[in-house]
């Protein structure tokens, strides 16, 4: 092989070390998602006994509030704030921020839940299009029992590099809390990043009634058991600015870097590989002729 040549391939063999180092790094969102727990029933404002739902609906947070404190999670990663009066509370005194227990007051007295085919007293399911304002969402699909379908991958991985959470609905049995017949959306969780192949989530639900917190893990290690997505949300927030993002341009941070898709350097790389092989197979014909 020709100088020329061995340098070409070792060229191209080093691009693709690269590219590979580049796809192997994990995914985060530039900031936190603050987790909450839907079961927080014994502390300061505890909400997970408050009524979920309205029209008689017998529901509680802590019971059935999977999806409320997930969204209440995504919204404080934006920096939405709501304020509820003393008699929209479920605490009977004016509330303003974001957690689980001022994002269900503030659904309640806004007419965000509605009747759902699997309770059959009152309003009990969130209605997606009567979040608060700014809110938009995508839905999406996994059409897999097994685990992620390469579509909803690609979706949500680059949906997480462009800093959007994803509100997850997840089964991990054959039916949803034993003899519902439900067999989808039997909890919600919070996509947060991916490290190689495991996507790390919130799982709103955490067993000690004294924390406000939901557990940090990973989608094949959730509270309930190994999580597979049957539906999942890309959730943007439209405002210009969020209070998080204020408060860092007026104290001078700049806005953390996000990822890049690596789509470009992967065909690069994948070229190169290709080029780097044919020179190969070419040069090593060329010395074996006699």
């Amino acid at each position: 092989m020709s100088p020329g040549a061995r340098r070409l391939l070792v060229g191209g063999l080093a691009l693709v070390l690269f590219a590979a180092t580049v796809l192997g790094q994990g995914i985060e969102l530039p900031r936190d998602v603050p987790p909450f727990n839907q079961a927080y029933t014994e502390g300061p404002d505890a909400w997970g006994d408050c009524a979920l739902g309205t029209e008689g609906c017998p529901d509680q947070v802590c019971t059935t509030g999977c999806l409320t404190t997930a969204f209440a999670s995504v919204l404080a990663y934006y920096g939405v704030e709501l304020s509820v009066a003393p008699e929209e509370s479920c605490t009977g005194r004016a509330r303003s921020g974001m957690n689980p227990g001022i994002l269900n007051d503030w659904l309640r007295a806004n007419g965000a839940y509605g009747r759902c085919v699997q309770d059959p007293v009152g309003n009990c399911c969130l209605v997606w299009g009567r979040l608060p304002d700014g809110v938009e969402l995508t839905f999406h699909v996994n059409r897999s029992d097994v685990g992620l379908n390469p579509v909803a991958s690609v979706v949500i991985d680059h949906a997480l590099r462009q800093g959007r959470p994803i509100v997850a609905g997840v089964h991990w049995g054959a039916s949803c809390h034993g003899d519902t017949g439900q067999t989808e959306d039997c909890h919600w969780v919070v996509l947060t990043g991916k490290t190689a192949d495991t996507y790390s989530i919130i799982d709103p639900y955490n067993a000690d009634p004294a924390s406000p917190y939901g557990i940090r893990t990973t989608l094949d290690a959730g509270v309930h058991g190994a999580y597979v997505i049957d539906r999942f949300v890309v959730v943007e927030y439209s405002s210009t600015a969020s209070t998080a993002a204020q408060a860092s341009q007026s104290a001078g941070e700049a806005e953390p870097e996000r990822p890049s898709e690596p789509s470009a350097l992967v065909l690069l790389a994948a070229l190169a590989l290709v080029a780097a092989l044919v020179l190969l197979v070419t040069a090593t014909g060329n010395e074996a002729a006699p």
